[in-house]
């Protein structure tokens, strides 16, 4: 039987529709197929990215640099003016000298004082501490100078400085201070003075002489000790006695209990300072009044010194 025309297109049309619908349907399982496939993919690649391997959790950090860059470090707070530093004390003892009180020097002169000087502090001193001065007769020296060396809390240290006597004759005196790096100027903690140069510019005439500028003793301190026995209290007194020059110089000590000691005799090469000690004892049961000792210079010229009290006896 013979189709139509029209049914045989209509058949046509079906037929090539449900080739397309085939073919659709396997293009959708392959898009499928490859988006599933994708994203298996990603988790695998996600999950090897997440679980380190073996090598990266066993492996060492390297060593810190033996020589590291240096960090750049805040400077501390200024501290303030005046008192002591905020982690120690600044505190200085006088122990000697040399050029003593009313050396004679000629116009002109040049010569080096030096101070020796405790550190009775806690903080130690280094170049960034300062020897200032602080007023009277600069002697042609500097106003300040450095530390000369260092010095740790109850180190002694000397303290040098050079000075230039005038040349117009007479007595002259300047003093000093240390001074800490915060600005705390401090002299002997003890006394509360500050360290000086004390000179007279003269001549030097001879020993003998009457003169302002002629050379004898210009001081005397003491130190006292005493022993404590059963029976006694024995007393040594030490006269440190200072002279201008050279001279030979005669004295007497004299005590409280009537017991002096005349034409003792000491010799000074230079403006210095020499010792010389008396034993005093008191048996128990001697007067509790006080005692008193003292250095009387009879020549080159008569000059009296204060005297000193001994400590009361042991009983």
């Amino acid at each position: 039987m013979t189709v139509p025309p029209k049914y045989r297109l209509i058949g046509f049309l079906s037929i090539f529709a449900l080739v397309l619908s085939a073919c659709g349907a396997a293009s959708n399982e392959s898009t499928i197929a490859t988006s599933v496939a994708a994203t298996v993919q990603a988790e695998h690649t996600l999950a090897a990215q997440a679980t380190p391997t073996e090598s990266e959790t066993t492996q060492t950090p390297p060593p810190l640099s033996s020589s590291p860059t240096a960090l750049t470090t805040k400077a501390p707070p200024t501290a303030p003016p005046t008192g002591n530093g905020p982690l120690c004390t600044a505190s200085a003892s006088f122990i000697s000298e040399t050029i003593p009180d009313g050396t004679i020097t000629s116009p002109g002169s040049v010569f080096t004082k030096i101070w020796r000087i405790k550190n009775t502090g806690t903080c130690p001193w280094n170049s960034s501490w300062k020897f200032v001065y602080v007023s009277g007769d600069l002697l042609g020296g500097a106003t300040v100078y450095n530390f000369p060396q260092p010095a740790a809390p109850g180190d002694t240290v000397n303290v040098p400085v050079v000075f230039t006597a005038p040349q117009d004759s007479g007595s002259y005196r300047g003093y000093w201070k240390i001074q800490s790096p915060w600005g705390l100027a401090f002299g002997d903690s003890g006394s509360g003075n500050p360290f000086w140069v004390d000179i007279v510019v003269g001549s030097g005439t001879p020993a003998n002489s009457k003169t302002e500028t002629a050379y004898g003793i210009t001081n005397v301190t003491y130190d006292v000790s005493r022993t404590c026995t059963t029976a006694n209290t024995f007393y040594t007194i030490t006269a440190h006695i200072t002279s201008n020059g050279p001279v030979t110089a005669t004295y007497t000590w004299v005590q409280s209990d009537g017991n002096n000691k005349a034409n003792n005799k000491v010799t000074f090469a230079t403006a210095e300072t020499k010792s010389t000690s008396r034993d005093w004892s008191q048996k128990i049961g001697s007067s509790s009044n006080p005692r008193w000792a003292q250095i009387i210079i009879t020549d080159p010229a008569y000059k009296e010194f204060a005297q000193v009290t001994l400590p009361a006896l042991c009983w």
